[in-house]
Parts: structure tokens; C-alpha cells; sequence
């Protein structure tokens, strides 16, 4: 009823393998749980909070309603409007229905109210303040952003908010914009918020506000506001630093260790990591990687390895080479169907088996599926298979 999954997105797990558990993490009420591949959300255990939505990195849980472009397209008018009447250095201060709307109420009827930069906006709750929301409120205008909860809010979204503002900062700092734009504000009396607001100091904005729709599609949603912030920045880095959990990052393989046998690309639920079908090779594009970990916990070799940091610019959307191999030919047909390491590799571990004793069962292990099923029938019978007329 309140936010919908859409599986074929979701990292949570390749093959049985497990990768990533945030939504499930998050959740206060325990309504999601794992389905095969992916998550599912039980329909009468579900708050609506929208922290799934907030922690997850691909936007596989989405908010059925207000949707992100929703909420987005109400910040660009009201930032708009704002502007348009001469107001500078706005701060949205993100609340709930329900603690949040009492304790500006009071604010505004025993207290000194809001200051006049800074503009409240309801949400049906908190937690669903990701970092899509935060950028976006950004480059629509606004100098920073707040979120405002009480000390009764699930440890877990706070945890989770911390995270999300930590990163938006991260990646305003690095690229020149100063001030604080991003915190939390616990409060559960109106004379504690307003101290926290009248001592809130302005950050560093755009100078020109976007005009575009933040999309639904929250990887999108974030994109188009990194590539806003970027354009406009006072400074042109091509790379920032992450901290580990960030959902943008790259892969790093050890050649030495790495086979190609691709199923990190089975297992790579954004294809992020891709083949080539007519030769061995692994390629990696950076801006769809999550860093989910399913292709590090997939990998039989441990060749695999993670590092959160963000690519700016359009090497981010090229696909790289991260390792490739010559092929090896089976030694009966002649057609490729390995890599030269992959088959040495084999060869190395299986010699001392004693099934691979003889040198005709390791011969065999240089050969085709095709070339092995017929070289086994041709020793146990000693007929090759080939030589006998159609039919028998």
C-alpha cells in the first residue's frame, strides 16, 4: 500500500548468494523479508515510513505515493515562489505530520517561530528523506537542508539519515561549495528546536537553480543533481572519496587471482560488471555499480574487491576493461571455450585428484563439454562414437 519493490532491480541476492540487506536492515516493523532473489514488503505490517526507499541503493523500493518526482516537483515550486520574492539562503526543514507540524505549532504560538530563510516541509515521515530528496532540494535553491525528528524515532532511520547526509556533504565539500548543508535536529520541545534553528548559519548554494523534474527513478534522480552540483561547482574534482556503504564505487580485481569465468556477471544485478561474447573479457561501467558486494561474495577466486569513491564526468558511463584473456582450444575440436588461466588453473588443483590420475582423465579437462562427454564414452567403450553409422 505504501511503497512497492521492483525485483528485477533489487540487489539482495544472486543464486543464493547474499548481497545487500539494507531495506531489510532498516525496517522498524519487520515487513520486509527476504524472496528468492529479492525483497518483498508485507502489505499489513508496513508503516509507510519510507526508510526502504531512503537506504537503497538501486531504488528497486520505491514510495507508491507522494512519489520522489512528487516531492521534488513541490520543492522546485516552493523554492521558486521563495526566490521569486526575494528570499535568500533558503533552508527546508523536513518534518512529519504528526510530532514534527505540534512542535512548529507551539514554536509559532509560545516561542519566536521560524526564522524567515527557513521553510517547513511535511512528510509523511521523516525517514523517507534520502539523499535524492536532500541533492534535489539543493540544486532546486536551497542552502541546506534539516531534518527535524523526535528521540522516538527508530534508532535504525536515524542511523540511516546520518548516513545519507554524510554522503550529500561529502560530495558539497569536495566540490567547493562551503558551510554546513546538511543535519538532524532531535527535539521533542519547541524550546529546543528553536534554539537549533536560530543558530542554523547559511552554506554555500548554486548559483543557478536547476529547472529540471527529479524522476522517479532514484538513480536518475541523484544524477541529474550530481551533474548539476558538478557544472556549477567552484571546484572541478574528478574524483571523491567515499566512505564504505556509500552506494557508488568501483571494482577492483586481481588479475593474478581472476579466471574470467564471469560470474560476478551473472551475479551483477545493475550490469555493472559485463562480457564480451566473442572473447574472454571482463568490462566494468562505474556509474551502475551500487556496490551491493554480490559480485565479491559470488567470485570463487576472492579476486574481487570494492571502493566506494564517485566518478564525476563521462569516464563514469565508459565501459573499461578489467581483465581479458586469451582463449584456449579444446584440444579434440579446436573451439575456444575457456581462457588459457582458467584451464591451467583446473589443471593445477584437479592433478593430484585421484579421479585426474592418468593423463587421459586430465586431457580431458582441456576439452570442450561436447569433446568430454564423447571422449568418456569412446575410453569405456573403445569405440569412438564417430566411427559408427547414423542411427547406432
Amino acid at each position: 500500500r505504501h511503497a512497492e519493490i521492483k525485483a528485477g532491480l533489487c540487489a539482495h541476492s544472486r543464486n543464493q548468494v547474499v548481497g545487500c540487506t539494507r531495506c531489510i536492515d532498516v525496517c522498524s516493523s519487520g515487513a520486509i523479508r527476504p524472496a528468492g532473489n529479492s525483497a518483498e514488503i508485507d502489505p499489513h505490517l508496513c508503516l509507510g515510513c519510507g526508510g526502504c526507499h531512503t537506504v537503497c541503493p538501486t531504488g528497486a523500493v520505491q514510495y507508491a505515493y507522494p512519489r520522489p518526482s512528487d516531492i521534488g516537483l513541490r520543492l522546485r515550486r516552493m523554492l521558486a515562489a521563495y526566490a521569486a520574492a526575494g528570499g535568500k539562503d533558503a533552508c527546508v526543514l523536513f518534518h512529519d505530520g504528526k510530532v514534527g507540524r505540534e512542535l512548529l505549532l507551539r514554536l509559532g504560538q509560545q516561542g519566536k517561530g521560524l526564522p524567515a530563510r527557513v521553510i517547513p516541509l511535511e512528510m509523511h515521515d521523516v525517514a523517507a528523506t534520502g539523499l535524492d530528496v536532500l541533492l534535489g532540494a539543493v540544486v532546486f535553491g536551497a542552502s541546506q537542508c534539516v531534518v527535524l525528528h523526535p528521540s522516538s524515532e527508530p534508532e535504525s532511520y536515524i542511523e540511516a539519515l546520518h548516513k545519507q547526509t554524510g554522503f550529500g556533504q561529502t560530495v558539497l565539500s569536495a566540490l567547493g561549495y562551503g558551510g554546513r548543508h546538511f543535519d538532524l535536529i532531535e527535539a521533542d520541545d519547541h524550546a529546543v528546536l528553536q534554539d537549533a534553528v536560530w543558530n542554523l548559519k547559511p552554506a554555500d548554494g548554486v548559483r543557478q537553480p536547476a529547472v529540471f523534474n527529479l524522476p522517479d527513478e532514484k538513480r536518475r534522480s541523484i544524477e541529474f543533481s550530481l551533474e548539476h552540483l558538478a557544472q556549477h561547482a567552484p571546484l572541478k574534482p574528478e574524483l571523491i572519496p567515499l566512505v564504505a556503504g556509500a552506494p557508488f564505487g568501483q571494482v577492483k580485481l586481481d588479475k593474478v587471482k581472476c579466471t574470467l569465468c564471469m560470474s560476478c556477471v551473472g551475479a551483477c544485478p545493475t550490469h555493472a560488471l559485463t562480457d564480451t561474447p566473442d572473447m574472454p573479457r571482463l568490462k566494468f561501467i562505474e556509474r551502475n555499480c551500487v556496490q551491493c558486494g554480490l559480485c565479491v561474495q559470488t567470485c570463487p577466486e576472492g579476486a574481487l574487491s570494492l571502493e566506494p569513491r564517485l566518478l564525476l564526468g563521462a569516464e563514469a558511463r565508459q565501459d573499461k576493461v578489467l581483465n581479458e584473456a586469451e582463449p584456449f582450444d579444446c584440444v579434440r575440436c579446436g573451439k575456444p571455450f575457456a581462457t588459457k588461466q582458467m584451464i591451467q588453473t583446473m589443471v593445477g588443483r584437479l592433478s593430484g585428484h585421484s579421479m585426474f590420475a592418468g593423463d587421459e582423465a586430465l586431457k580431458r579437462l582441456k576439452m570442450c563439454a561436447d569433446c568430454r562427454v564423447v571422449d568418456l564414452i569412446r575410453t569405456e567403450d573403445s569405440v569412438d562414437v564417430r566411427d559408427l553409422p547414423p542411427g547406432k
